[in-house]
């Protein structure tokens, strides 16, 4: 019982620090496009839609991201630069690692669970701002 407790509470905190961040994505855009001086509802309705639609986007990319990452999307790329900067280092250590084994070591301390809230949450953002979108286009 106290387990399942603990896993709840841990899903809340993920989906709570994933919204908390897109609030300040939210506002960050809101402050930058002066939302708070607009006095039409049609422009503040604009600004609202592109708050909130930056800041779904952003999380729901990063969220794609850390994804394709985790599944090894980007190992070629991080095994060459590594390669080329113990290359170029004079005095770096010269290990005769082998692709396989770069993986491998990668991917044993990768973290590949945990970041569905923030998609989730992106998503959130996203279809609030679908519904600003909606409301602009319908007073308009």
């Amino acid at each position: 019982m106290e387990e399942k407790t603990k896993r709840r509470l841990t899903v809340f905190l993920k989906y709570f620090v994933s919204l908390a961040v897109g609030a300040l994505f939210v506002l960050t855009v809101l402050f930058v496009e002066e939302y708070f001086g607009a006095t039409q509802t049609l422009a503040k309705y604009k600004i609202l839609s592109d708050a909130f639609t930056f800041a779904g986007m952003l999380l729901m990319l990063f969220a794609a991201l850390v994804f394709i990452s985790s599944k090894g999307g980007f190992d070629g790329i991080g095994y060459a630069l590594s390669r080329l900067v113990k290359m170029l280092i004079p005095f770096a250590n010269r290990t005769d690692e082998t692709y396989a084994e770069y993986k491998e070591r990668k991917h044993a301390k990768a973290i590949t669970k945990g970041y569905a809230c923030v998609f989730f949450s992106g998503l959130a953002y996203f279809v609030v701002s679908i519904v600003f979108l909606i409301l602009y286009y319908n007073i308009r």
